[in-house]
């Protein structure tokens, strides 16, 4: 028999056991439990909750061999228990309840409404202007090209000032080609627009056109100048 030192997993007094026996019995709160685990306890007490309950009463062979061991618990080991933190919560100030009056209620609606209504009355003859814009400038363009056979849904003006456009061709054109599409459109454009014809800033330089086929594309956009629009402007797509 090897007498050693241990902790009761219960409520955490100090108490002997026989580390030959599988079990050991704590004579402060009654517990039978694993002799390995009280070791355990003993060395590793953070391991351990010593819930500190109560047991039911024990009279078997453990009793008389701890009472015949049993010292008296230290002070700083007397019966207890570990409290598990609660996790933390954070308080929640509920707001108090707006009571917004009926009459004022009716004025916020009626507000709301008249802003759409303003909107829609800004917004609806811009979005309506661009559309027939497009389709004027569409239409323009596809009789500048009436050798190239193409419809008009080869045709995709997009934005606000009609200043970007992809064209779809069944072939890819040269350079050349490229930069003589792009001049038309510039023209179209700027008479639908009705620009400044002399200000290559306001016919050219805001426009991009991109340029799409099944062999591969290209791109003019924005030219700084008119010696640009074939140049630095003009970019091969993949």
């Amino acid at each position: 028999m090897a007498i050693k030192d241990a902790c009761c997993v219960n409520c955490g007094s100090l108490v002997q056991v026989d580390n030959k026996n599988d079990k050991s019995h704590c004579m402060f709160c009654n517990c039978v439990f694993d002799t390995s685990e009280g070791m355990r306890a003993l060395e590793h007490p953070e391991d351990f909750d010593f819930p500190n309950e109560e047991q039911p009463e024990y009279e078997g062979p453990l009793v008389q061999q701890s009472r015949a061991r049993t010292v008296a618990p230290l002070p700083a080991q007397v019966p207890q228990s570990r409290k598990k933190e609660k996790p933390f919560e954070p308080k929640i100030k509920e707001l108090p309840a707006l009571k917004i009056p009926s009459r004022m209620k009716m004025i916020i609606i009626v507000a709301v409404v008249v802003v759409l209504g303003i909107l829609a009355a800004i917004l609806f003859p811009t979005i309506a202007t661009r559309s027939d814009r497009h389709e004027k400038i569409s239409a323009g363009f596809l009789q500048e090209l009436a050798d190239e056979n193409l419809d008009s849904e080869s045709i995709n003006v997009q934005n606000l000032n009609s200043d970007y456009v992809i064209l779809i061709l069944d072939e890819k054109p040269t350079e050349e080609e490229a930069v003589i599409l792009f001049n038309q459109y510039c023209e179209v454009r700027a008479e639908v627009m009705e620009l400044d014809r002399s200000s290559f800033e306001d016919t050219h330089t805001a426009v991009t056109m991109r340029i799409a086929s099944t062999e591969g594309g290209i791109e003019i956009s924005e030219p700084e100048s008119e010696s640009a629009i074939g140049d630095e402007a003009l970019r091969i797509l993949p």
